[in-house]
């Protein structure tokens, strides 16, 4: 959370040493910024009790549009640690979000011939060292090609008087390229396909061409 966000995060090597949603802001290599909301801890059979001060934070969970599930490689353990956070995700209805697997601290494994196992057996994941930035640049990447699986490339063509129209755009898309003639604006633009029905609320006559998927 620290190395992509330069957030500040309290951090201890402590059970539940931070139990709020903590979210930041992440500047992507594409120029694009997202948020990063920092969830407490899923441990394996979690007191009922806790249950339900816990509920806000993996709410955050529901809500996102990609799920960084960190593990420590450097634990003897951490295949039945990923698998307990799977059935808090499965729970939560999460199970079927997009999701790279993130494996910390390669700087404390001594042995790293099973490093190539786990890549194998997890084949969107990224082997990382937050304390020395090993692998940071590739979770980036990683990130951004995730995303973008959901972006689809347009060409809208609408009244150049609709700035209300216009503001979205710029809101929520990435602007390649535009235009203006007469009375007309046309763009081309990258937006995820989730957000095209509401051009359509802002102008009735909005013309809306889809060149091509940009990551199958």
């Amino acid at each position: 959370m620290n190395v992509l966000t330069d957030s500040g995060a309290f951090v201890e090597d402590k059970l539940f040493a931070t139990l709020d949603t903590k979210t930041s802001v992440c500047k992507l290599d594409n120029g694009e910024k997202i948020l990063i909301s920092d969830t407490v801890g899923f441990i394996k059979k979690l007191p009922h009790h806790l249950v339900a001060s816990f509920k806000a934070t993996l709410e955050e969970a529901r809500h996102a549009d990609l799920l960084l599930h960190v593990a420590d490689v450097s634990s003897p353990v951490v295949n039945r640690q990923i698998e307990a956070v799977n059935i808090v995700l499965k729970e939560l209805g999460c199970d079927k979000k997009p999701t790279i697997m993130v494996f910390n601290k390669i700087d404390a494994v001594k042995d790293e011939s099973a490093v190539p196992l786990l890549r194998t057996h997890y084949r969107n994941c990224v082997i990382i060292s937050a304390k020395t930035h090993q692998g940071m640049e590739e979770l980036k990447r990683k990130i951004v090609e995730m995303l973008e699986r959901n972006l689809v490339d347009l060409e809208i063509s609408c009244s150049a008087g609709n700035g209300k129209l216009i503001a979205y755009l710029h809101e929520h898309a990435r602007i390649i390229s535009s235009r203006f003639e007469d009375d007309r604006a046309t763009f081309r633009l990258l937006m995820e396909d989730k957000l095209i029905h509401k051009l359509r609320m802002l102008e009735e006559g909005i013309q809306i061409k889809e060149t091509a998927i940009v990551v199958q």
